[in-house]
């Protein structure tokens, strides 16, 4: 199959009506074509290359081209750096970027605020950090999956954008307009989502493991996080499934092993092991209002069974077999969203569907704050299956093994808890490779044979947790210092009430903002030219509160003004009806504010102004409490 290879460094020519980008020409190549951006219609042309004028801009990938209330804007990352090699292809996390627009579509109100969520769903250090990309290696495909297109010789096969994954090609809708005018060597699929490596990495052969005692083995270890386009967003905002099965905060984790060659074989031996997350797979919402559990809703069932039935079939196509761990709490708000994932998985298999299995454990009920390692219980439970769906994994000789069934993992955020679960399996994932090739004992771990690597593979899997959480909630995971050492203590508890807090504001006064840039970057939201504002003005509760402390420190001040005038004045005279008015009175009016601030906390919260009808999936509801 002849592969179209995209361009790798590009110059981008900008003048008041157009963007040009022409690959730059190490070679003199008077061949090479020109891709021209008309500003103002958002036509795209591929052009004979041709001398251009002005100062050219460095660019290192072409991110997307975004509609605005009037014209159009360009997205570029300036520049890049190298965080993994697979299969000799580096893959690069976009570190600059920039937002190319004339200056007369600066100039409206609505299009500077679609210009800044545009560049803040961009930059690495707003919501569009751990965004990445890689020339020659399909990074929004599994390897099992990129085996699989390696053989498939259709047309659509041949270009980058062709052969992605749609779920997990981040800036697919902005790359339209390009692939649409054949200029598929200035299309290069981005990625949301974690890509860290760990290199020089030393197994030794175990002869009881069918190795040859002695040897010693090369590897690296590359950890692939990526993030669905599909119902993404920020924690209370999307939560659980849409109408076709499509679930929040879902994540395909891929833990890729590479075994340098050995003399005489040409390609490395590579391992992939693949398990997801994402958001309990029923319609229900959690809706920020000020409270710091927000009161969740749960649609009728009547309306729940095809939502449900989508997912998991969707889980059956891409996986074949999907094992659901749940880790929420069985009791409270908690546990009826855990019944009901249980009936819903029941009425799924009753149906005669044997590819979804359920797991229940209350991870808070078996593990407490720092008995974590009551998580043997749980891979007692599921590690026969585990067993069963296996890895892939392909050889110099070709493919050895498939991987046949996928665990799901989630709690309520779909971060905390089940960061602890994943590293867990990764682990158990990667010992039972190692086993295989020969290089660990049938009943040794992980942490007795190879100490140093169970280091390095903690933390790997801890920044792995903490950026997925940052995307989702805007602080690092919770329980992260457990996975980070393997221990749980106090200074990670105290962390953890920092992290809640920080999340509290950030989920009511921030997320609205980021879910906007977040809905235009992934085309849910495309402006209309010349449209109504969307933008409306939002109202905060700072003033009423700030009016309720004033009321709180007067009342109170002049209550203990009174009563120390009473102590140190020899007058028995207590003036009761000023202390009430000036004293008592103020506090109640405080107090007054604040619950009315909690009755209409919902109005206002910052609220996502783009596609509000995203978050509200719950149209006819039962509380749950």
């Amino acid at each position: 199959m002849d592969v179209v290879t995209p361009h790798t460094d590009l110059l981008a020519y900008i003048s008041e009506d157009i963007i040009a980008f022409q690959p730059v020409n190490t070679e003199n190549d008077k061949t090479l074509e020109t891709l021209s951006i008309d500003f103002k219609s958002g036509s795209v042309q591929l052009l004979p290359s041709e001398p251009q004028k002005g100062s050219p801009v460095p660019v290192v990938a072409i991110l997307g081209i975004c509609k605005l209330f009037k014209g159009f804007a360009v997205v570029v990352a300036t520049a890049a750096t190298v965080v993994a090699t697979v299969l000799g292809a580096e893959i690069f996390e976009v570190t600059e970027v920039k937002v190319i627009t004339p200056r007369e579509f600066r100039l409206g109100r609505d299009n500077r605020k679609l210009i800044k969520l545009l560049a803040d769903g961009f930059m690495p250090n707003g919501t569009g950090r751990t965004l990445y990309f890689s020339y020659f290696y399909d990074i929004t495909l599994s390897a099992q999956r990129t085996s699989l297109v390696a053989r498939d010789a259709s047309p659509a096969m041949q270009t980058a954008a062709g052969r992605a994954e749609l779920q997990y090609f981040w800036n697919a809708a902005l790359l339209k307009p390009i692939n649409a005018a054949g200029a598929h060597k200035f299309v290069v699929p981005a990625m949301l989502g974690f890509v860290q490596q760990l290199s020089g990495l030393k197994f030794h052969a175990d002869k009881a493991a069918g190795g040859t005692t002695g040897g010693t083995t090369s590897a690296s270890l590359v950890l692939i996080a990526r993030r669905s386009v599909h119902r993404a967003g920020t924690r209370h905002w999307r939560r659980g499934a849409d109408s076709e099965g499509r679930v929040a905060n879902f994540v395909e984790t891929e833990q890729l092993l590479q075994l340098e060659p050995k003399p005489g074989e040409e390609a490395p031996t590579i391992s992939s092991y693949v398990q997801i997350r994402g958001s309990i797979p029923l319609l229900w919402t959690e809706m920020p209002n000020l409270k710091y559990k927000p009161t969740k809703q749960i649609a009728i069932d009547e309306l729940q069974l095809p939502a449900f039935k989508k997912h998991a079939n969707s889980l059956k196509d891409q996986y074949k077999e999907a094992m659901a761990i749940n880790l929420i709490n069985q009791h409270g708000g908690e546990g009826k969203l855990a019944k009901a994932f249980q009936d819903f998985s029941d009425r799924y298999a009753c149906a005669g569907n044997t590819s979804f299995k359920y797991v229940p454990f209350d991870f808070h009920k078996e593990c407490g704050t720092k008995s974590y390692h009551r998580l043997s219980i749980l891979w007692d439970q599921i590690s026969s299956d585990m067993s069963r769906y296996g890895y892939f994994l392909h050889t110099p000789k070709g493919v050895v093994s498939k991987q046949m069934g996928v665990v799901r993992t989630n709690c309520i955020d779909c971060l905390d808890r089940t960061n602890v679960v994943q590293g867990m399996l990764g682990r158990k994932a990667l010992e039972a490779t190692l086993t295989s090739l020969g290089l660990l004992a049938k009943d040794a771990t992980l942490p007795s044979a190879y100490p140093e690597v169970e280091k390095d593979f903690k933390i790997l899997w801890a920044d792995h947790g903490d950026a997925i959480a940052l995307q989702y909630a805007g602080t690092g995971a919770l329980k992260s210092g457990f996975t980070r050492t393997g221990k749980r203590t106090y200074g990670g508890i105290l962390d953890d009430g920092y992290k809640s807090i920080a999340r509290y504001y950030l989920n009511n006064f921030a997320d609205g903002r980021k879910q906007d840039a977040v809905d235009l970057v992934t085309g849910s939201y495309i402006p209309d030219h010349g449209s109504k504002s969307p933008f409306k003005r939002q109202y905060g509760p700072l003033f009423p509160l700030a009016a309720a402390l004033v009321c709180f420190y007067y009342g109170i001040s002049r209550i203990f003004h009174a009563f120390n005038s009473l102590v140190t004045s020899q007058s028995s005279e207590f003036d009761s009806r000023d202390l009430a008015v000036n004293g008592f009175a103020p506090i109640l009016v405080g107090a007054i504010l604040i619950l009315t601030v909690m009755k209409i906390g919902k109005h206002l919260v910052n609220k996502p102004q783009l596609c509000p009808q995203l978050a509200a999936t719950v149209l006819v509801a039962k509380k749950l409490k």
